[in-house]
C-alpha cells in the first residue's frame, strides 16, 4: 500500500481507539501528525518511500541487512519502535519539568502522541497484509502473513482497488471525526436523540451545555422547540431554562415539555457554582451578593411563622417553594427573589404590633412625666410641699408615686416584647444558597 492509503488508515485507526477509551484532545492537530508519521514508519526500510528518503542513513542499512517489509513490518519492530519513540517522548518531558520550561500543552499531549504513534505503526501492518505480498508479521519467522489466503482477493500497490480503499478509508475518516471529538458514547445518544440519552450524557458535565429540541408545552399542546441551557436532572427529567423561564423537559407526560427529539450541545463555558451562608440578613444583602444573570438554589429559613406570597412566573417549574419556616429555591433568578413579598395576614399583624408599640411607648412618656412632676413636687419648694400639703396628702402623692413606677417597669417590659416579635416577623434570611453562574 501506498503512504497516503496507510496515512488515512493510521489516522482512522487512532481516532477511533482513543475515542473509545474516551481520549480527549484525539483531534488535536499534533496528535494527528504524530498518526501520519506512525503509519509510514515501517516503510523506514525502503529507501525510496518517503521516510526513508528523509532517512537515508538509517533506511540503507536496514534494507541491505533485513530486506523490505521483514523486521519493521514485524511485532517486534512494532514493539521496539514504539518503545524507543515513546522514551524519546518522555526524556523530553522530563527536561521541560526538570528545567521548568513552558510546555505549550507538550505534557499533556504526550501520552496520546505515543498512542497515536503505536496505533497507527500498528495500522500500517494489518493494511499491509491485504497486499500480495503481506508482511512478516512474526519475524524472524520467514513466513509471510496475509489477509485473505487466496492472492486473487489482494490488491497491488497503486492499483485502482487501492484507489478505491483509500477513499473508502478517507469517507471512514470523516465519519470519525466527530465520534472522536464526542466520543463513541456521546455520538450514540447523540443518533438516539431521546431524553434519556440526553440525561445520562449530561449527568457529569461541569460546563454550560444547551439542549435542542422539538415537542409541545403539555398544558397547551402548543409547540415548544429551539434551545434550552440545561439546569439540572430531576426524576428522569431534564431541568432547562427556556426562553428565561424553568421547565422540565422529557418524554413523559409528568414534564413541563414532552419532547422526543433532543440533542446535547457542549459549550466550552466551564460551569462556577458558588456557595455561600449567610445568618440573618435582608433580602437587599442576599440579593447584592448575586451577580446578574446568576441562578439560585438552596435552603433558606425564615422568621417563625412567617408566611411567603409567592408571585406566579411564566414556566410550569415551581423555583421558589415555601415548606413550613424553609423557602426552598430551585434555580431561582435575581428578580423572582426580589418579587417575593410577605402574606397580606402577616402584613396585618405586622403593623398591629408596630401599632401597639406606638401606644406603649405613648403611655411610658406620659408616665414617665407624671413621675417627674411628682418627684419636682409639682414645682414646689421643700418648704412648700411641707406649708401647702398634708401629711396625708404626702401619703397618697407616695403611693400614686409607687404605682405609677410599677406601671411604667410594665409598660418597659411589654415594649420589649413587642419589640421582640417585631424583630422576629423582619424579613430576614438565614441559610446556604449554590449561585450557579
Amino acid at each position: 500500500m501506498l503512504a497516503p492509503t496507510h496515512s488515512v488508515f493510521g489516522i482512522f485507526l487512532t481516532l477511533i481507539i482513543l475515542a473509545i477509551f474516551g481520549v480527549q484532545w484525539s483531534l488535536h492537530w499534533s496528535v494527528i501528525l504524530f498518526a501520519i508519521i506512525g503509519s509510514i514508519m515501517p516503510d523506514i526500510d525502503h529507501p525510496k518511500s518517503i521516510i526513508g528518503r528523509m532517512f537515508k542513513f538509517v533506511s540503507i542499512p536496514i534494507e541491505r541487512r533485513y530486506g523490505h517489509r521483514t523486521i519493521t513490518h514485524s511485532l517486534i519492530g512494532w514493539l521496539a519502535t514504539s518503545i524507543a519513540f515513546a522514551l524519546i517522548i518522555y526524556v523530553i518531558v522530563f527536561i521541560i519539568k526538570l528545567f521548568g520550561l513552558p510546555d505549550f500543552a507538550i505534557v499533556e499531549l504526550a501520552p496520546r502522541w505515543v498512542a497515536a504513534f503505536s496505533i497507527a505503526y500498528f495500522s500500517h501492518l494489518i493494511l499491509d497484509m491485504l497486499n500480495r505480498r503481506g508482511s512478516q508479521l512474526f519475524w524472524p519467522d520467514p513466513g509471510r502473513d496475509v489477509i485473505p489466503r487466496n492472492p486473487k482477493f489482494r490488491p497491488e500497490s497503486g492499483s485502482k482497488v487501492e484507489v478505491f480503499i483509500f477513499i473508502v478509508l478517507l469517507f471512514l475518516v470523516f465519519l470519525a471525526l466527530p465520534i472522536s471529538k464526542y466520543g463513541i458514547q456521546s455520538s450514540l445518544r447523540w443518533l438516539l436523540a431521546t431524553p434519556g440519552s440526553a440525561i445520562q450524557e449530561v449527568k457529569n458535565y461541569k460546563i454550560h451545555s444547551i439542549l435542542e429540541f422539538n415537542g409541545i408545552f403539555k398544558d397547551t399542546n402548543k409547540p415548544a422547540e429551539g434551545q434550552g441551557e440545561i439546569l439540572g436532572i430531576e426524576r428522569q427529567r431534564l431541568i432547562i431554562l427556556y426562553q428565561g423561564s424553568v421547565y422540565t423537559i422529557s418524554d413523559e407526560f409528568t414534564a413541563d415539555i414532552i419532547a422526543s427529539n433532543v440533542r446535547v450541545k457542549r459549550t466550552k463555558i466551564p460551569l462556577k457554582i458558588e456557595h455561600k451562608e449567610f445568618k440573618n440578613e435582608t433580602r437587599a444583602k442576599l440579593l447584592s451578593q448575586i451577580p446578574k444573570g446568576a441562578l439560585v438554589s438552596g435552603t433558606i429559613q425564615l422568621p417563625d411563622k412567617m408566611e411567603v406570597v409567592i408571585p406566579s412566573f411564566k414556566g410550569g417549574y415551581k423555583v421558589i417553594n415555601q415548606q413550613g419556616n424553609n423557602l426552598i429555591l430551585k434555580f431561582a433568578s435575581k428578580k423572582q427573589i426580589d418579587k417575593l413579598a410577605l402574606s397580606e395576614a402577616f402584613e396585618i399583624q405586622r403593623r398591629k404590633d408596630q401599632a401597639e408599640l406606638s401606644k406603649l411607648q405613648n403611655e411610658a412618656r406620659k408616665i414617665e412625666s407624671r413621675i417627674k412632676e411628682i418627684e419636682t413636687g409639682d414645682g414646689l419648694t421643700p418648704l412648700g410641699k411641707e406649708a401647702l400639703m398634708t401629711k396625708e396628702d404626702q401619703k397618697k402623692q407616695d403611693q400614686e408615686l409607687t404605682e405609677l413606677k410599677n406601671r411604667l417597669e410594665e409598660a418597659n417590659i411589654r415594649i420589649d416584647e413587642v419589640k421582640l416579635k417585631i424583630a422576629s416577623r423582619k424579613f430576614v434570611f438565614s441559610g446556604e444558597v449554590f449561585i450557579r453562574q
